[in-house]
């Protein structure tokens, strides 16, 4: 290996291992599907976590109140409501009956966040409570592809505008292992140059812990080798200081997309 590799190399490992410790205790929001791939007139529900782990325990599910919304886009991107089915669950209200590639879409509860002795208090900012620990204003977005029927539209290329927003450039639902995904990673709707982390489910158990890690191009994108069948979710996710200090110590934006590969 050359030196100015081998410096690469390290470089890269230095600012993976700050970005993992700056961000260790920030929990990853994604939305996975009962199932990917369906018949046609027939329904699944989307589960919502906040957790460490892929897959995640059941009691990583995040709680309704914690939810702003959820919801299916179709193939010819109209929006469907989902009702909460259980803690974490969500279904469509009918069978979907469009064919083609769907998306899930989960947004949380956004906002301030704060860290205090005595534990931490959403909805808050430093300026809200005594003995502040430490404060996180945090923007989650989470989104799934799957299919009803043959794949088909291009509901999974729309940016919905998202402050921070990963778009599949190829609907994955018609890619197999071995085929590579082009990403396009948003921030504020601008294209960011940003580390994009993947796995699949049943690669590691370890909270953390990834299978593939890639960075995106000026351009925003970033391409993912499928390595393995099964689940995936693909994580980015930024960090910088709060612009004003005595209302909070840092922003966080973090998106992520889940889908099948067979």
């Amino acid at each position: 290996m050359k030196i100015n590799q081998r410096i690469f190399l390290v470089v890269s490992i230095i600012i993976l291992m700050s970005g993992h410790v700056s961000m260790a205790e920030a929990h990853d929001l994604w939305i996975t599907m009962d199932q990917y791939r369906l018949s046609n007139n027939t329904a699944t529900d989307g589960n919502v976590f906040s957790s460490h782990q892929f897959p995640a325990p059941a009691d990583d599910a995040l709680a309704p109140e914690r939810l702003d919304a959820v919801f299916f886009i179709t193939p010819s991107a109209q929006r469907l409501p989902a009702s909460a089915k259980s803690a974490g669950g969500y279904g469509a209200t009918a069978p979907f009956k469009e064919k083609g590639t769907y998306v899930a879409v989960a947004l949380p509860v956004n906002g301030f966040a704060t860290k205090t002795p005595d534990g931490y208090q959403r909805g808050k900012s430093k300026k809200d409570v005594k003995n502040s620990v430490l404060c996180r204003y945090s923007q989650k977005f989470a989104k799934a592809v799957f299919s009803v029927g043959n794949a088909g539209g291009d509901a999974y290329l729309q940016t919905l505008g998202h402050a921070m927003e990963i778009i599949p450039l190829k609907d994955p639902v018609q890619l197999k292992t071995g085929d590579i995904l082009p990403v396009k990673v948003l921030l504020e709707g601008q294209p960011a140059r940003i580390y994009v982390f993947g796995t699949y489910a049943g690669f590691s158990e370890s909270a953390n812990t990834f299978a593939y890690t890639t960075r995106t191009d000026k351009k925003g994108i970033a391409e993912i080798k499928l390595i393995h069948d099964g689940v995936w979710l693909l994580i980015a996710k930024q960090e910088e200081t709060y612009p004003n200090a005595a209302e909070c110590d840092k922003q966080t934006w973090a998106a992520s997309l889940t889908f099948e590969i067979k």
